[in-house]
């Protein structure tokens, strides 16, 4: 394994925030790291840069001890939320800062492939935000490392930057086959772009699976609602779980319901029908009136098992 955490254990005075935190990543791996906020996510990634210590365990990159390595010592890059420029030098000297040597050859395919290359002499006041972050991450790669975290780092782009930024950079991890970890809370970005999701809960990994093992076959229902809605209705006298996406209205079921509400959504509408004692959500593609009738069924292989 390339990357190995075994036993990592972090306090901040009398509050623990990871307990015996391990698992194992390939070479080139991308895992996304989700949960909610405050559940130590960022003090992981500032873990594993010697940004902050441990209090136990150990971790190995590149057949490495490096829990005992300072920070400019473990060939770890940190992308932030905010990755700030320095304001008074340019692009490049931003870029190439504190570097005695580069590989220029790779200097000018990561400014070619962020399309930075004619803004290099430009100042950081002279740039958009889309533009600092391809920045930050080039500054990032530059030095080669051997593990890349990134800090949800396009959270402060809007819509059309977000997604060219995040097209751009991980195309580039990809084709380097840097290891990378990303704290996400983009749902769907997760899925998109992982090779595995990690889920941290009160401090401990709640799982780490493939994306569709993860949205397909969650642990328990709270990871499941993580991933998307999720709906109620007893099956056989027994409460289930299913993805509103899953339930189908068909011309005759054992599932009769009356349509409560309708919500557009854009490419669809939200329905909330009532379902025996049960008030379900499912998706359909044209408004429904209120008080209507209508059969549902669903197949027995999406039910959410726990």
């Amino acid at each position: 394994m390339f990357l190995q955490v075994n036993n990592l254990s972090k306090k901040y005075g009398a509050k623990t925030v990871l307990e015996n935190i391990s698992f194992n990543q390939e070479k080139g791996e991308i895992i996304s790291l989700i949960g909610t906020s405050g559940i130590g996510k960022s003090t992981l990634l500032k873990c594993l840069a010697g940004l902050c210590g441990i209090d136990s365990g150990n971790i190995t990159l590149n057949s490495n001890k490096i829990h005992n390595l300072e920070a400019n010592n473990r060939k770890i890059s940190f992308v932030f939320q905010e990755s700030p420029l320095f304001p008074h030098i340019n692009l490049l000297d931003n870029i190439l800062f504190n570097m005695s040597s580069y590989d220029k050859k790779k200097l000018d395919f990561l400014l070619e492939k962020t399309e930075l290359k004619n803004l290099v002499k430009r100042f950081p006041f002279e740039i958009s935000g889309g533009e600092n972050q391809r920045a930050a991450v080039v500054r990032s790669l530059i030095r080669n490392p051997d593990l890349l975290l990134l800090d949800e780092p396009f959270s402060n782009l809007d819509t059309v930057n977000k997604k060219y930024v995040k097209e751009i950079v991980f195309e580039i991890i990809k084709e380097s086959n840097l290891t990378t970890i990303i704290v996400n809370h983009d749902i769907e970005e997760s899925l998109e772009i992982s090779d595995r999701i990690m889920i941290i809960n009160d401090g401990i990994i709640d799982a780490i699976d493939t994306p569709e093992n993860i949205y397909k076959n969650p642990k328990n229902l709270s990871t499941a609602q993580l991933f998307g809605d999720v709906t109620s209705l007893a099956i056989e006298n027994k409460k289930r779980y299913i993805r509103p996406e899953n339930i189908k209205i068909v011309e005759k079921s054992p599932y009769d319901v009356e349509v409560k509400n309708s919500f557009y959504l854009g490419e669809k509408y939200r329905i909330s029908a009532k379902l025996g004692d049960d008030i379900i959500d499912l998706y359909h593609n044209t408004n429904l009136m209120q008080g209507s009738n209508l059969y549902i069924d669903f197949n027995k292989e999406d039910i959410l098992n726990f």
